[in-house]
C-alpha cells in the first residue's frame, strides 16, 4: 500500500512531499495563466443591439462589486447614525460660541463649550439623524436596484452619490474609485469589445449611434444627393445673355434755327 503523503511525479515515479511543500504549493505558486473571458467570441455574429447591451450591461465582477458596495451602505448608514440615535452621544454642533458661551438651540440638549476645540458640544435629537439615515439607506438599495437592472451607467452614478450622501472623504474616495472604475470597463467595451481589454479584440468593430446605420454613415456623395440623381459638377460660369426685352428707338433730335437779326 503507498503512503498516503505520495504524489505522483512528473516521471511517473511517486515521490514524498511535506506539508509544507503542499501549502507552498496550494498558496505561493503563481498563478496560471487566465484565458480572456471574452477571447473566443464571434464579433461577426453580433448584431449592433447586442454589442450596445454588451457595452452598457454589467458583467458577473462588477454585479459583485455593486452588492458590496451596497451591503456596506447599509451598514454605514446604520453605524453612522443609529447609535447617536439611541444613545446620548455629544457632538460638535453647528452652534457657533460667543465670548466662550454657548446660545441655547431647538433639538440640541446638554450644550456646552469645549477650550480645546473652541467649538460647542451638544446631545442631537434623534430626529436629526432621521434624514442622513433615510438618504444614506435608500441610495444604497439604489445600487442593488441598479445591479438588479445591469446597467453601468445608473450604477457608476448611484455608488458615487451614496459616498457623497456620508459626506466622509474616508467614504468617498472608494466610492468614487468604483464607480470610475465601472465608467472605465464600459469605455473599454466600446472601444476594445472587452472590459479588461488594452487593445482592440479581433472583430471587434463598435456599434453605430442609435437613429443611424453603417451604411448612412458610409454613403457617397451621389447616395446623398438622392436616388437616381448623377451627381453635379463644377462648370465655368457662363456669360449673361442679350436682353431679349424690345426697346423703340429714340426720335432724331430737331435742329433748332439760328435766331434772326
Amino acid at each position: 500500500m503507498p503512503p498516503a503523503a505520495t504524489e505522483p511525479s512528473t516521471s511517473g515515479n511517486f515521490e514524498q512531499t511535506t506539508v509544507w511543500e503542499r501549502l507552498s504549493q496550494t498558496f505561493f505558486r503563481p498563478p496560471a495563466p487566465k484565458t480572456a473571458r471574452d477571447e473566443h467570441v464571434d464579433f461577426s455574429r453580433m448584431s449592433d443591439d447586442e454589442k450596445r447591451a454588451r457595452i452598457v450591461g454589467v458583467d458577473p465582477t462588477e454585479r459583485k462589486v455593486g452588492i458590496a458596495a451596497a451591503v456596506l451602505g447599509v451598514a454605514l448608514a446604520i453605524y453612522a447614525n443609529v447609535p447617536y440615535m439611541v444613545s446620548k452621544i455629544s457632538v460638535v454642533t453647528t452652534v457657533k460660541p460667543k465670548d466662550k458661551t454657548c446660545a441655547p438651540v431647538l433639538g440640541i440638549t446638554d450644550l456646552h463649550y469645549v477650550a480645546s476645540t473652541s467649538s460647542c458640544d451638544g446631545i442631537y435629537s434623534a430626529s436629526h439623524y432621521v434624514l442622513p439615515l433615510v438618504v444614506s439607506l435608500v441610495l444604497a438599495i439604489a445600487i442593488y436596484v441598479t445591479v438588479l437592472i445591469k446597467r453601468r451607467a445608473p450604477l457608476a452614478f448611484t455608488i458615487v452619490m451614496t459616498g457623497l450622501a456620508f459626506g466622509s472623504l474616508l467614504v468617498l474616495v472608494p466610492y468614487g474609485l468604483a464607480g470610475g472604475w465601472i465608467m472605465l470597463r464600459a469605455w473599454r467595451t466600446q472601444k476594445y469589445g472587452s472590459p479588461t481589454a488594452r487593445t482592440a479584440m479581433t472583430g471587434w468593430v463598435p456599434p453605430p449611434p442609435r437613429g443611424t446605420t453603417r451604411r448612412a454613415r458610409a454613403s457617397t456623395p451621389r447616395d446623398r444627393q438622392g436616388k437616381g440623381k448623377e451627381p453635379t459638377t463644377p462648370t465655368t460660369r457662363k456669360p449673361p445673355a442679350a436682353n431679349k426685352r424690345y426697346t423703340p428707338k429714340s426720335p432724331p433730335k430737331k435742329k433748332v434755327p439760328p435766331p434772326t437779326s
